[in-house]
């Protein structure tokens, strides 16, 4: 019988701790593969026993991944139900175990672990998980000075075709299969909103300075706007909107649009062929 490796450091030891307390099944799971058993480890012969011990901080650090993906998805939780949310939780803390020192993008993989391994839950909650996720990714998202108002008038008109508008890393485009976000905004208006009915609907999740903003898109809206976020310049945007849009493009509307967006910082710069960086 092999004996059981030495853990001959403190920073050994702090591993192998880490390995137990955070293994998604058991602090005796965590120990195997660690590669230590726990009474090699840790004295026995204490006030508290070393499993109770341990299973005390093996229960925090997951009560603690419970409370962050409850912070993040407080809609969710409540169009589940508290207890329903937390047996969830506790199988996504099974199923993808935190690998980074910060929580900030644990709950990343919430939405496709509701679709793919929750098939008997009302279909709306992964477009609601959705919804509430880009509001996380956009608070955490990086910095950007966005576009001055005044950017638009300094393009020459023959050069608009060419223009690229590139968006801000503080904007999400989302399209969902339930209008969501009239759920999400009852909710946080202190209302009992109920399951939604299918409805198609296109929503701008962005950030001004420390403020999280939904802007409710039309479909002609929407088609511009993810058309910018691959990069395709202004000319070729518009044409693809008329050629899927069933609603009239209006250049007063565009306009509209353009200044709402430019206000609210969807972009953070204009790109023209041969212009200077």
């Amino acid at each position: 019988m092999t004996a059981a490796p030495v853990l001959a450091s403190l920073a050994d030891i702090q591993c192998w701790f880490q390995t137990v307390i955070t293994d998604p099944a058991s602090i005796e799971a965590g120990a195997a593969r660690a590669g230590s058993p726990i009474a090699s480890v840790v004295d026995v012969a204490t006030a508290v026993g070393a499993d109770e011990g341990l299973g005390v901080y093996h229960h925090a650090y997951r009560s603690r991944l419970v409370e962050c993906l409850a912070d993040d998805f407080p809609a969710l939780r409540y169009a589940v139900g508290e207890g329903a949310f937390d047996e969830l939780a506790s199988r996504y803390i099974t199923r993808h175990p935190s690998r980074s020192t910060s929580l900030n993008g644990y709950g990343g993989l919430f939405e496709s672990f509701l679709r793919d391994q929750a098939p008997g839950l009302p279909s709306f909650l992964g477009d609601l998980a959705a919804l509430e996720w880009s509001l996380v990714e956009i608070l955490h998202a990086e910095d950007a000075p966005p576009l001055p108002v005044d950017a638009l008038a300094k393009v020459s008109p023959e050069r608009w075709t060419e223009a690229r508008f590139i968006p801000s890393p503080t904007l999400r485009l989302r399209q969902f299969d339930f209008p969501v976000n009239d759920f999400f905004q009852a909710f946080k208006d202190g209302l009992s909103p109920r399951e939604p009915r299918p409805a198609l609907q296109h929503l701008a999740v962005y950030r001004q300075g420390f403020t999280l903003w939904r802007m409710v898109l039309r479909p002609s809206m929407a088609t511009l706007l993810r058309s910018f976020a691959r990069g395709v310049p202004l000319g070729e945007a518009l044409s693809e909107v008329e050629r899927v849009s069933t609603e009239p493009l209006a250049a007063a509307d565009v306009m509209a649009w353009f200044s709402s967006w430019v206000q609210g910082g969807f972009f953070q710069s204009i790109e023209l062929p041969g212009a200077a960086p």
